[in-house]
């Protein structure tokens, strides 16, 4: 009995982490799009009922001298799978993120195109979500924005570890910081937010790098020709405070 419902905790935590949203069919479009998610399934209320959604476009942020941002890059991916929605690598131990003295582990990192959030109105090519969890199960994610321009010879790698098969798992065991995916910079935007997929959690803090930077139109037309465009809408701020 000990033993499934450790299963059971497993396979909730991995659902919420790449917001999967369990059985529930949902997309990018159409009846299943994201106006109608919350509709879908109670379990996505908060897709249509929630007050900190995201993603948001980051305009007048708040001067808050934010302490420094303290990233780990120590770790290895070990799979990419196509999961229909996305392309999401999981990750191995040794890779974390410190925000005002709180730790959170890395436990996957996927991909949107083009970017969720935007910046003073900028939409970008993709972006790029690490997301991180702390002792309490609370959620961090790291966005880094991507320009269209010269190709990124670190995310063509996780590219060719798939293919256009949803569903489809390919083992891929590299360094992240040889992936080079963050770039150097670690000035950043933080608000507190929501995963921008089903079940659309809330109390989720996102970090947003300034730094950005760049992958080909080729790689670009790639990802989409097997995933799709898979950037949820702009959601209102509700009184939410941008902080720089």
């Amino acid at each position: 009995m000990r033993a499934a419902r450790f299963l059971l905790l497993a396979a909730l935590l991995l659902a919420s982490e790449a917001g999967a949203g369990g059985d529930v069919r949902w997309g990018y479009s159409g009846e299943r799009g994201p106006e109608h998610w919350g509709e879908l399934s109670e379990e996505f209320s908060a897709c249509s009922a929630g007050k900190s959604q995201s993603p948001i476009d980051v305009t007048n942020p708040v001067d808050a001298n934010l302490a420094p941002l303290v990233l780990s890059l120590g770790g290895r991916t070990t799979s990419v799978t196509n999961n229909g929605h996305t392309l999401e690598a999981t990750v191995g131990p040794g890779s974390w993120l410190e925000v005002e003295g709180e730790r959170y582990q890395l436990r996957q990192l996927h991909v949107h195109s083009p970017s969720e959030h935007r910046i003073d109105g900028e939409s970008f090519a993709l972006e790029a979500h690490f997301v991180h969890r702390n002792t309490r199960g609370d959620i961090a994610v790291l966005a880094v924005l991507f320009r269209a321009g010269a190709r990124h010879e670190g995310l063509a790698r996780v590219g060719r570890a798939t293919t256009a098969e949803p569903g489809s798992t390919a083992p891929l065991s590299v360094e992240l910081e040889e992936l080079a995916i963050v770039p150097a910079g670690r000035s950043y935007y933080r608000y507190p937010g929501s995963l921008t997929t089903p079940p659309c959690t809330e109390g989720v803090l996102w970090v947003i790098l300034k730094a950005t930077s760049t992958i080909s139109r080729e790689q670009i037309e790639t990802f989409v020709s097997r995933i799709g465009e898979d950037a949820r809408d702009l959601q209102p701020l509700n009184g939410r405070l941008v902080l720089d």
